[in-house]
């Protein structure tokens, strides 16, 4: 990622992904502005120099991507305890919301198996999200803006998210997968461990080290399938963001114009 991406970015101890997007910078030379869209993972184990560090974004809406049974076994108290404005989801596509993706894990958690996992989970990120994808656009060209989206480890779910958000705002695709893998580098040891616990509970055995990895982490062919999904189906990104994610030209336009700074 360019050295200005993430520079003025909020660090919260108990949330490493939590990042602000100011500073991406797009195909025309413009650059996002800080302080808008944030991204991160469930702040569920905020530490407690976080709370006053996370009050200077004056986030005032969040999206949480999270299936039912994540946001009920986590509940998202700090958004509670502040009045900010919560629309969730409800979108499944993760293994840790225990469904039909879950019981694929009981029959195969091989390092194979996960990754046959992992990529079909990005395949059908695309449609699982399109409410998300609607309801982001049009709060942003409303000007709904600090907020955040978020899922339970802010990598695959928000990734897909954030990457069509990127789209949307003319960053060229290598950046938007470079914004995708820094997540890589901000996953903790307690987000491997919980990995590692996930696996072994639905397995039955102790997790193999490189299932763990493909489960917890980010790689360039997980969002690959994402981006391949939708050329395949739709003819390319842009056909699908206007088709299914609602995304007129005009709001688009003005989403740039809010989002977007030449300087």
């Amino acid at each position: 990622m360019t050295t200005d991406a993430y520079a003025a970015s909020v660090l919260l101890s108990g949330a490493p992904n939590f990042r602000d997007l100011g500073g991406v910078r797009t195909q025309d030379g413009r650059w996002i502005r800080g302080g808008h869209v944030f991204r991160s993972e469930a702040l569920t184990a905020l530490h407690e120099d976080d709370a006053g560090a996370l009050a200077t974004c004056g986030i005032r809406l969040v999206l949480d991507l999270r299936s039912a049974a994540e946001s009920a076994a986590h509940p998202g108290l700090h958004w509670r305890s502040a009045g900010t404005e919560v629309l969730s989801f409800d979108i499944g596509t993760d293994v840790r919301a225990k469904g039909s993706f879950w019981s694929r894990l009981e029959d195969d958690a091989s390092p194979a198996g996960v990754q046959a996992l992992m990529l079909q989970i990005y395949r059908s990120l695309p449609l699982a999200t399109l409410p998300a994808l609607r309801t982001l656009f049009q709060r942003l060209a409303s000007g709904a803006s600090p907020l955040l989206i978020h899922c339970t480890a802010g990598k695959d779910r928000t990734g897909f998210v954030i990457a069509m958000l990127l789209h949307a705002l003319g960053v060229p695709r290598s950046l938007i997968l470079e914004d995708y893998l820094e997540s890589e580098r901000r996953i903790g040891d307690g987000a491997r461990a919980d990995a590692a616990q996930l696996l072994a509970e639905v397995s039955g055995q102790p997790a193999h080290d490189d299932s763990v990895a493909l489960i917890s982490g980010v790689r360039a062919d997980y969002l690959a399938q994402s981006f391949a999904y939708i050329e395949r189906k739709f003819g390319s990104v842009d056909a699908f963001l206007h088709s299914e994610a609602g995304l007129e030209k005009s709001q688009q336009h003005r989403i740039r114009e809010y989002l977007l700074s030449a300087h």
